[in-house]
C-alpha cells in the first residue's frame, strides 16, 4: 500500500483518539459489517499486539463494535457502541491476547461473525496507520484487502465476493 498525500499519513477526520487504534478499527468492523449486509447476531473479537495492550485507552474494542453496527470512523456513536449493540441484539465477546508472542502486525484483529441464515464470517484485519486498514484474510485464506477511513467499503467488500457470496 502507498502513500498518496501528505493528508494519509496525518489521518482522516475521525472520532479519536487514534486514526491506527479508532479509525482502522472501526474499518476492519465496519468491512464485516458491508460483507454480511446487516449486523452480526455475535462476534467474537481477538485483539493482538498493541492492539490488545491499549484497547482500553484507545476504544479499539469499540471502534470495531461501531464499524460491525456499521457505523464509519466519523460516527459520535462509536463511543456508545457496545450499548447499541446490546440494544440490537448483538453479542460480542472479547480476547485481548497481550499474553502471547504475536508475531504479525502489531495492531490487528482476528473477528469472527455471524449472521442469522448464513456461515460464519473470519476475517484479520491489521490497522497500519493514518486510518488505513488491510484485510489480511478471509476464512482463513490469505488476501490483501486495502481501506482507507473514508472509503467506500460497501463496494470494497462485495468486491471481495464471487457470484456465489463467498470470498475470493
Amino acid at each position: 500500500m502507498s502513500f498518496d498525500s501528505c493528508f494519509d499519513i496525518i489521518g482522516p477526520i475521525m472520532v479519536g483518539p487514534s486514526s491506527s487504534h479508532t479509525a482502522g478499527a472501526v474499518s476492519i468492523g465496519r468491512f464485516i459489517y458491508e460483507w454480511l449486509g446487516d449486523v452480526p447476531e455475535w462476534a467474537e473479537i481477538t485483539l493482538y499486539g498493541s492492539f490488545a495492550d491499549t484497547f482500553q485507552g484507545h476504544g479499539t474494542d469499540k471502534a470495531i463494535v461501531g464499524g460491525l453496527l456499521g457505523m464509519d470512523a466519523r460516527s459520535h456513536g462509536i463511543r456508545e457502541s457496545q450499548e447499541e449493540a446490546k440494544k440490537k441484539k448483538m453479542n460480542t465477546m472479547l480476547n485481548p491476547m497481550t499474553d502471547v508472542g504475536w508475531r504479525g502486525h502489531p495492531n490487528t484483529a482476528v473477528i469472527k461473525a455471524h449472521l442469522s441464515g448464513q456461515t460464519v464470517i473470519v476475517v484479520e484485519g491489521a490497522s497500519i496507520g493514518g486510518g488505513l486498514a488491510e484485510i489480511r484474510s478471509l476464512n482463513n485464506e490469505p488476501v490483501r484487502i486495502a481501506i482507507a477511513a473514508d472509503a467506500e467499503i460497501k463496494q470494497i467488500a462485495a468486491g471481495s465476493k464471487n457470484r456465489e457470496g463467498r470470498y475470493s
